[in-house]
């Protein structure tokens, strides 16, 4: 591996710990869903991030073999609006096209969850 490749895995392995550690007690909606749906969890990493028109979707690795599909709605308040979750098991989730940046951060995050 080049020096410069090890530099980009370095800097993907630091974002998602640091990520990872400030999303797990933070009061966004984000952090607050994960909490409630994996009350033990202790590493997580963002995956990929698509803002909709009334719901953001966030697939999110949680353990070495899943990642959690989490729709959180833009509009807070009414019962019906509360976060969905949704399993994918990790084979199905690579199995998907990914962008070059979504396939690095899913490589370091699964090595980062095996260490753990």
């Amino acid at each position: 591996m080049s020096v410069g490749r090890q530099m980009a895995v370095e800097a993907i392995r630091q974002h998602l710990l640091q990520s990872s550690a400030s999303l797990l007690v933070s009061n966004d909606a984000l952090g607050l869903a994960l909490r409630r749906f994996f009350p033990e969890l202790k590493r997580a990493f963002v995956m990929n991030w698509i803002p909709e028109q009334g719901e953001d979707i966030y697939w999110v690795l949680v353990s070495s073999t899943e990642v959690a599909e989490i729709e959180i709605p833009r509009v807070i308040g009414a019962e019906s609006n509360s976060p969905s979750l949704k399993i994918v098991a990790l084979d199905a989730y690579q199995k998907k096209r990914h962008s070059r940046d979504v396939r690095q951060r899913l490589k370091v995050g699964v090595e980062l969850i095996k260490s753990s």
